[in-house]
């Protein structure tokens, strides 16, 4: 939360600065007034940030610009009192897809505007066939920047250092198909992989789920019953600092899957890797529990005890490589990263919870963030913090998906919270 929270009226408030749709020949036109609504996506599994914005005008937009598909809109929303890169929503987004478009009066319409970052309009107009070499960190760099067969972004880039290279041709691949190519072979310095590519409001992102997993976390949601502070004589006052964290709506989509989880390889795997060159076979075996504490995790206990069963056979991976298939590049293939990123990526997907808060233009997917919730059962005085505790659920999430919400009156944030970790020892007999 801010130092300040000066200029808030309530959790949730909102300042719609403007919208404005630039036309092709430059022509800008100011429709904030027009504007209903506003839904923002991200995701921490998709490259680019998307939108909708639902309008209703009786200006005739449609030929006045006129709508052809080659329009851009300029979004500008803020938290009051919210400045500053990264914590408002200000960026110049393209026009991809207008319908829905309705009469709702003798001349009024109503329809939707779709939009998405410009560099996704770039990735669908660019097949890339050329060489990439050299340290992974540097081609992700490469292929987000540069304007010939790149993303063309000038944004900022958060990418974490890969002491491991590559060496590969681009067969007619696009810039994010390229991207999330280098991302299954990429190694941190702690020899963690599980890369992600991903565009938040910071900019663009190439890093490692550890990488996430060990920021400081932005905020506290809890679920509870508070309403407001009260002082010593009875009178209440509003504290919107606590308000925001307030959930207002929860859900568990899935608890777990046990089979889902052995058949995807997050407990184990077994990979059987032939070499066309060297006419060699190799058997390697991966267990999360042997490899749990050589990676960091938002909590600090696994998602499942020694007495699991798993077995390696529960997800077998037939894998060929090719022995210096380029100079001075012993095996380019995924092969030494891929069962340790399947497993990491699947725990980091394995706990789920959506939630819904009052709304900040502050948020954004990559953020963690720390989640309290107490046990759905009768309470006794008697209890302790501990004992009243959801241990299970409670414990320090990653922001995997965001929808921000937004109309005249406020802003909520739709959320959807992961953890690959649990606050609590499954193998302790008290499970503490």
């Amino acid at each position: 939360m801010p130092a300040s929270t000066e200029g808030i009226r309530f959790a949730g408030d909102v300042n719609i600065e403007k919208i404005e749709v630039i036309s092709l020949n430059g022509f800008g036109q100011e429709i904030t007034n027009q504007v209903l609504a506003i839904e923002i996506y991200e995701d921490m599994f998709s490259p680019f940030i998307s939108g909708v914005l639902a309008v209703k005008e009786s200006i005739d937009f449609a030929n006045l610009f006129p709508f052809t598909g080659e329009e851009f809109v300029n979004i500008k929303i803020n938290t009051p009192s919210f400045s500053g890169k990264g914590k408002v929503i200000n960026d110049q987004f393209y026009i991809y897809k207008i319908n829905n478009r309705l009469k709702t009066a003798d001349r009024q319409v109503a329809y939707e505007i779709h939009f998405f970052s410009r560099e996704a309009m770039v990735d669908l107009n660019k097949k890339i066939s050329t060489k990439y070499e050299g340290k992974i960190s540097e081609i992700a760099k490469t292929i987000i920047t540069d304007s010939f067969n790149g993303l063309e972004s000038k944004k900022d880039t958060n990418i974490e250092y890969t002491p491991n290279g590559n060496k590969f041709i681009s067969n007619y691949w696009s810039p994010v198909k390229n991207l999330n190519y280098i991302a299954e072979t990429a190694q941190n310095i702690n020899g963690s992989s599980g890369y992600l590519f991903f565009e938040n409001r910071k900019g663009f992102n190439f890093v490692s789920t550890e990488y996430l997993y060990t920021q400081e976390a932005v905020q506290e949601f809890i679920y509870d019953q508070y309403m407001r502070d009260f002082n010593k004589d009875g009178t209440s006052l509003r504290n919107v600092e606590e308000e925001y964290k307030r959930i207002i709506d929860i859900e568990f989509p899935s608890l777990f899957d046990y089979i889902d989880r052995s058949r995807m390889g997050m407990y184990a795997s077994k990979m059987v890797a032939y070499d066309i060159t060297t006419k060699k076979f190799m058997v390697k075996n991966f267990d999360m529990l042997d490899e749990f504490n050589n990676t960091q995790h938002l909590n600090k206990y696994p998602l499942t005890s020694k007495k699991n069963i798993r077995k390696n056979n529960s997800m077998v991976i037939n894998f060929p490589k090719y022995y210096n298939n380029f100079n001075n590049y012993i095996d380019v293939t995924n092969s030494k990263t891929v069962q340790k990123r399947i497993s990491l990526i699947q725990q980091a997907e394995a706990n789920k919870v959506n939630i819904v808060v009052p709304g900040r233009t502050d948020y954004t997917v990559g953020n963690k963030i720390y989640l309290k919730l107490n046990k759905f059962n009768p309470i006794d005085s008697s209890d302790s913090v501990n004992d009243i505790l959801d241990q299970m659920f409670s414990g320090n999430y990653l922001i995997s998906a965001i929808n921000h919400s937004i109309d005249r009156e406020k802003h909520q944030c739709h959320i959807q919270l992961i953890k690959d970790s649990f606050i609590m020892d499954l193998d302790s007999p008290k499970g503490q």
